[in-house]
């Protein structure tokens, strides 16, 4: 990742945190009533924790940049058939990492994102999930009515696996991964802003 990436994303966290931090004491000042010491102390431990946690994903997002995937890695498709990872991926990608274990609203929102973007199709885009059985892999591809190549992989060696939450990545031919991003629950916002940039990057942009 370039430098002003990393400045732009740490900005747009900032600004974030900003933002939440006028909504929530805003929303005592504009009651009439002011802040109470009880309210106070709640608001900003709530800010505090907040903080805590985009610091926490930031840092699994920057200590994940230009790391690369082990070519033999072994993957499974949904009739449980075996793979190395460097014969499923000829050029650049959209990733999406999930586990059958992770918030399943989380994985439904970047999904649903996905598909309402039509640039997004089996040529360009790539999910690495991990499922127990073959059979789980198969009955979610099928269930969500999914054209794009899932495969299940149970340790990518990514340190965001370690979260338990899913994410993106952008992985070239060569199996680097940039530009990881780990939204937070319900922020279909910011997802549809990076599949925006993913796109851009990829040059599969209209």
């Amino acid at each position: 990742m370039k430098t002003t990436d990393k400045q732009v994303i740490w900005i747009l966290t900032i600004l974030n945190i900003a933002l939440i931090a006028v909504l929530i004491f805003g929303r005592f000042l504009w009651a009439g009533n002011g802040i109470s010491k009880d309210e106070y102390n709640r608001a900003v431990t709530s800010l505090k924790t907040l903080h805590a946690n985009q610091k926490s994903l930031m840092q699994f997002q920057l200590f994940t940049e230009g790391a690369k995937l082990n070519p033999q890695l072994e993957v499974f498709n949904e009739i449980g058939d075996t793979l190395a990872i460097n014969n499923i991926i000829s050029k650049p990608v959209l990733v999406l990492r999930y586990s059958e274990l992770n918030c399943q609203s989380c994985v439904d929102d970047m999904l649903t994102e996905i598909k309402e973007d039509a640039i997004f199709n089996a040529t360009n885009t790539l999910l690495l999930a991990y499922y127990s059985e073959p059979a789980y892999l198969y009955q979610f591809k099928r269930m969500n009515r999914l054209e794009l190549p899932v495969f299940s992989i149970q340790h990518t060696g990514l340190p965001p696996d370690t979260l338990n939450l899913p994410y993106f990545f952008l992985m070239n031919s060569k199996l680097q991964i940039s530009n990881v991003f780990i939204p937070e629950e319900g922020d279909t916002d910011a997802i549809a802003a990076y599949l925006a940039f993913a796109a851009k990057r990829l040059g599969i942009y209209p």
